[in-house]
């Protein structure tokens, strides 16, 4: 299916792909996933972990908009979306966003941010990670994100976080506050274009 996010700025579900103008537009994602340190790892068991990962975020949307219907949630989901209920519970972080499609005309990428948040006092990115680890991309990955939010709404958000969900109902809340990250995104930007023209 796919979503017309504003006008000329359109994402395909299935393929999780972005355009402008029907333009294709690298995602955040596509652009790190090189970097990610998964490429010995099974295709296969890749492809399903990713899947897995989409169901996981679609109901933490859902429960970030009051929407969640409990009953019919996949049995496999409901630890890592308790998990996201007890962070925000334990936090006192409450959702201002959720999911929100944006796009960079100024750097030529798209991506979707997870959760902005009101925490201690302040705004705060956060992207929510449902995998066996935290791969180390995410400080870069959000930075793009930071990026993406900073060129579409005009302000920046410096607190960017990792909450972790566990298969056990638990979290870990990681901050990401390397300096480099821009630089580093902006870095594997570049050597995405390279290797696609």
């Amino acid at each position: 299916m796919i979503e017309t996010v504003r006008p000329g700025f359109t994402f395909d579900e299935g393929p999780h792909r972005y355009a402008y103008k029907g333009v294709p537009v690298p995602s955040v994602t596509q652009v790190l996933d090189r970097y990610s340190g998964l490429e010995f790892v099974n295709e296969d068991v890749l492809r399903r972990a990713a899947l897995f990962g989409t169901h996981v975020h679609k109901a933490v949307h859902l429960f970030n908009c009051d929407a969640l219907d409990w009953g019919r949630l996949d049995p496999p989901l409901v630890p890592y979306v308790r998990a996201w209920a007890l962070f925000l519970k334990e936090s006192g972080a409450v959702v201002l966003h959720s999911e929100q499609r944006l796009l960079s005309q100024a750097h030529g990428f798209a991506g979707t941010l997870d959760s902005l948040v009101f925490w201690t006092n302040s705004r705060r990115m956060i992207d929510v990670k449902s995998t066996a680890s935290v791969p180390r991309t995410v400080g870069p990955q959000t930075a793009g994100y930071a990026e993406l939010w900073k060129e579409n709404h005009g302000d920046t958000i410096r607190d960017r976080y990792c909450v972790h969900l566990k298969p056990d109902g638990k979290y870990r809340a990681h901050r990401l506050d390397n300096p480099r990250d821009w630089q580093v995104f902006k870095a594997a930007l570049t050597v995405h274009r390279w290797l696609e023209s």
